[in-house]
């Protein structure tokens, strides 16, 4: 899918909900049972679509919903 075609947030970042779920370097809870993951992907429900919703996984597990994202913040010259 195309980026930017949605509004930024309030750092200026584009599409940052969705799509897949995001790997966070933050653990669930104090015994370390796994790594928290947030923000959604196409095959989850609407409400579960915000940062502010989280679920737990371990890292050494895998799973084709949870991945982590890559930007690049361009700065213009002049």
């Amino acid at each position: 899918k195309p980026v930017g075609l949605k509004i930024p947030n309030e750092l200026g970042v584009f599409d940052m909900s969705g799509n897949v779920w995001e790997w966070c370097e933050d653990w669930y809870d104090d015994n370390r049972s796994g790594r928290v993951y947030r923000g959604g992907s196409w095959l989850t429900y609407s409400g579960a679509c915000r940062t502010t919703y989280r679920l737990t996984y371990s890292p050494e597990d895998g799973n084709y919903l949870i991945g982590f994202r890559l930007c690049a913040f361009l700065q213009s010259v002049g």
